[in-house]
């Protein structure tokens, strides 16, 4: 019976630490964020339709609009360090991006969000657990975490 309950510790310790990333400090990064404005110029956007999500080195972005009831999509994989967050964007609504056509329809899309390359690199100004603002090109993206 002993070795049974030994047996069972090891398989739920096992099971509970394969499923925690980088001994379970996973960083503050990772999750979902709320775009809540964008500076430029001394002028301030309020934003409340972008969403930017962190999961290992995959991301994802979502812009809703509101007035169609519709949504983009932009995913790929990014490369975080203490001062740069570097995107690479691979797939737009769903599709991967491969022709030149799909390229410049993205790039389309990602216009509204001051956006102009497929791989941007942002400068982290700030990253804690609740609020992040990333630069790109003088424009400043402030985020709150979602969860």
């Amino acid at each position: 019976m002993k070795q049974l309950i030994y047996i069972l510790l090891i398989v739920i310790g096992a099971t509970l630490t394969s499923c925690m990333q980088n001994g379970g400090n996973i960083g503050y990064l990772y999750g979902q964020w709320r775009l809540e404005e964008v500076t430029h110029d001394n002028t301030t956007s309020v934003c409340d339709t972008v969403f930017f999500s962190f999961q290992s080195d995959v991301f994802q972005i979502r812009k809703i609009i509101y007035n169609s009831y519709d949504y983009s999509v932009f995913m790929g994989l990014y490369q975080h360090s203490d001062n740069h967050i570097k995107f690479n964007i691979y797939n737009h609504n769903s599709k991967e991006v491969i022709s030149e056509e799909d390229k410049q329809a993205m790039l389309i899309d990602l216009a509204s969000l001051h956006i102009d390359t497929t791989s941007p690199l942002f400068q982290v100004i700030k990253l804690d657990n609740r609020y992040m603002t990333l630069e790109y090109n003088d424009y400043k993206y402030h985020f709150k975490k979602l969860n």
